[in-house]
């Protein structure tokens, strides 16, 4: 019976936001393959941390896994290139999984193409949607800024595929209130790879972790962006970099506003722009033509400020603030301090 494995991603215990919605696509190939596949997770550690005894393994069990694999040694402490792509090969060569996916994440972008490339495997990056069948794997991508929509065939001749999917296209799943049955029980496998120590691996320290600043965070990547239009005018782009780098937010803008200069033309939204899909997209000053709103469609929450009440972008808006946001933002940061400190 082949195996699917879920490369998981945690820090201090908890499973990253994007756990249930990776099972959640693998648990659907899975039961697809008539019985004939087995729904594993690997998560890499080291045998010297306690995160491990404090994942949620009932979280996972709930959504269809069956068995884990922890992959424990002292280069996995913390995240290196060479220390995921090594003891993933390794594990692979012992298991030879039918299909291995990570969340397309900065780390799942890194190490997926290496894993692919040492271990001459079949990889496909950034998937909305997977399948395996006839000995292919068929994948649902985007292109052209996400204007458009191709599904590729690879053709795997018995090798195991790899690939990433990309992270708040699906959702995480619900949580099963009321569980009528008991769940099978989880199957945990500790293994210690081997992991020789390579001169790239000695040349890596790990000196700290630190969050990009508001201007530096890439749009398809955020999870909360504040844009700016023609409305806030060229002064107006202070407030809105001062207000995402409150809430830890990227900052984007319309065409008006990157065609004056006010920002860089790498932070545009829309139709000529960059499509996004964060949970949290604040529009200031934004008047909702379609050459914008184009490129906002899959936000799961659209706040805007405006002080025009007939601006289109209030029809897309699940909360609406009358106002001038360059008043706006410096009164709500006045109101988040407040309550911060409180």
């Amino acid at each position: 019976m082949s195996e699917i494995w879920a490369v998981l991603e945690h820090h201090e215990g908890t499973f990253s936001e994007n756990t249930g919605e990776l099972l959640a696509e693998l648990a659907d190939i899975a039961q697809r393959q008539q019985s004939q596949a087995v729904l594993c997770a690997v998560v890499l550690t080291s045998p010297d941390t306690h995160d491990t005894t404090q994942l949620d393994t009932t979280f996972l069990t709930t959504l269809g896994l069956q068995r884990l694999y922890l992959v424990e040694h002292p280069q996995l402490v913390h995240y290196t290139t060479e220390g995921y792509v090594s003891a993933l090969a390794w594990l692979v060569q012992q298991h030879t999984p039918r299909l291995v996916v990570g969340s397309a994440t900065a780390n799942g972008r890194d190490w997926t193409p290496r894993l692919a490339a040492r271990l001459h495997l079949p990889f496909t990056a950034n998937c909305l949607g997977l399948d395996l069948h006839d000995d292919a794997l068929f994948a649902l991508r985007t292109v052209y800024e996400g204007r458009a929509y191709i599904q590729t065939r690879t053709v795997l001749h018995g090798r195991t595929a790899l690939a990433t999917l990309l992270p708040g296209v699906r959702g995480t799943p619900a949580q099963t209130q009321g569980i009528a049955s008991p769940l099978p029980p989880l199957a945990v496998t500790r293994l210690t790879p081997e992991i020789g120590a390579s001169s790239e691996q000695q040349r890596i320290q790990r000196l700290a972790i630190q969050a990009p600043s508001a201007e530096e965070i890439e749009l398809e990547a955020a999870e909360r962006i504040v844009a700016g239009g023609r409305g806030v005018g060229c002064e107006g782009f202070t407030h809105v970099a001062a207000f995402a780098r409150l809430l830890g937010a990227a900052v984007g803008a319309t065409r008006v506003a990157t065609d004056q200069g006010w920002i860089e033309h790498a932070r545009q939204i829309g139709a000529t722009g960059k499509s996004v899909r964060p949970k949290l997209y604040i529009a200031c000053g934004i008047s909702g033509a379609a050459q914008h709103t184009s490129g906002v469609r899959e936000a799961q929450t659209v706040v805007a400020i405006n002080p025009d009440r007939s601006a289109p972008i209030f029809a897309l808006a699940d909360l609406g603030l009358l106002g001038d946001a360059n008043q706006v933002l410096p009164l709500a940061a006045e109101m988040i301090d407040r309550v911060s400190n409180a």
